[in-house]
């Protein structure tokens, strides 16, 4: 019989911020896409998703490289609405992106866990 695994209060946390992110960034893009508030409604989402993904910490590398890309986007989205250039952009959205996977610690995740990888 598997045992139920229990969530701590932090990854309650975690899943609570990751609902509530998604929630903002789906109703930023419903509501008056490609105006200022709407970046700005998308930037929040961006913000919470990050929030989420550092209480979840979860061992699943598909499940934080995607919370991961969606934050990236809302951040990309944002600077987009408000530069509306392309290059900077890009730029922003590659900073943030490098930023959350070296303070989530994917990198040395996906050391530990690549003995457990098929080899050819």
């Amino acid at each position: 019989m598997k045992r139920i695994r229990q969530l701590t209060f932090l990854q309650s946390f975690g899943y609570l911020a990751l609902a509530l992110g998604l929630i903002i960034e789906v109703y930023a893009l419903f509501n008056g896409l490609g105006t200022r508030l709407s970046g700005d409604d998308m930037f929040g989402g961006a913000v919470v998703l990050a929030l989420a993904i550092a209480f979840i910490h979860s061992k699943n590398l598909p499940v934080n490289l995607t919370l991961i890309a969606l934050s990236t986007l809302g951040f990309a989205y944002f600077t987009f609405i408000h530069t509306h250039a392309w290059f900077w952009t890009v730029v922003l959205a590659a900073l943030a992106a490098a930023f959350m996977i070296y303070f989530f610690g994917l990198r040395g995740e996906v050391r530990r866990n690549q003995s457990e990888w098929f080899h050819f």
